[in-house]
């Protein structure tokens, strides 16, 4: 879940709604000629986190009863074997480029766990084995998951509302191209992408979200029930060149 405190209590984006805004996002993207397996890739960017049911981890709650954000929680080797094995039975290609995302998110932690260095083993005879099967480059997967991870970026900064005042700029990543992108929002509140990587010239995006304004739970369950009962409200968003 990405967590945010507001006035009123938290703000409470579940990950799988910010993965479908990131899908949201890729779809815009201008490319020169048509990408290889495109639904596969959106498919990938929109559920390349998934395999928990969020509403039900035993994480959810940090020890003072508060909703916890998602980046204080703790890799769990079961829950990325869960993500591996959801992504595989889709295709060959939505597991290659979240294994990609996976050996991102996690690289920089070897040595750190027995199990995290024996998952990130397996994943890279894994994504080797993929891109022979598939009969690819390694730049071509490279290529696809830099649309992924520049989505997700984007996709976590509006989320985790760090788009910055007085029309500040703020990176969000390096598109499948090379290029460097930056985020900033002008006076009406319109966003703006620089330089410009969408086909459109305009476009609005949206995720769901839910407020609690209870800011402690004494269980799981409470918490879980809440967030059931919670009113769904939407967050927009409109890009423009």
């Amino acid at each position: 879940m990405l967590v945010s405190s507001i006035e009123n209590g938290w703000k409470i984006i579940y990950q799988r709604a910010h993965g479908l805004l990131a899908a949201q996002i890729a779809s815009h993207w201008k490319f020169s000629e048509p990408p290889l397996y495109w639904t596969e890739t959106l498919v990938a960017i929109a559920e390349h986190d998934d395999g928990l049911a969020e509403s039900f981890t035993s994480e959810n709650l940090t020890e003072a009863g508060a909703p916890k954000h998602f980046q204080l929680m703790e890799f769990s080797v079961e829950q990325y074997q869960n993500v591996m094995e959801i992504s595989a039975s889709k295709s060959r290609w939505n597991a290659l480029l979240t294994s990609m995302h996976l050996e991102f998110l996690y690289a920089s932690k070897r040595h750190t766990n027995p199990q995290l260095d024996q998952f990130l083993r397996q994943q890279e005879t894994l994504r080797k084995q993929l891109i022979k099967e598939l009969n690819i480059t390694k730049q071509t997967a490279n290529t696809s998951y830099r649309l992924l991870e520049w989505s997700d970026a984007l996709s976590l900064l509006l989320c985790m509302s760090q788009i910055q005042p007085e029309q500040r700029r703020i990176e969000i990543s390096t598109g499948p191209d090379g290029t460097h992108h930056q985020l900033w929002q002008d006076t009406k509140g319109m966003l703006h992408v620089d330089p410009w990587p969408f086909i459109d010239d305009s476009f609005t995006v949206e995720v769901e979200y839910r407020i609690l304004t209870q800011l402690s739970f004494p269980s799981l369950s409470t918490f879980t029930t809440a967030l059931q009962k919670a009113k769904v409200e939407v967050d927009t968003w409109t890009f423009s060149q």
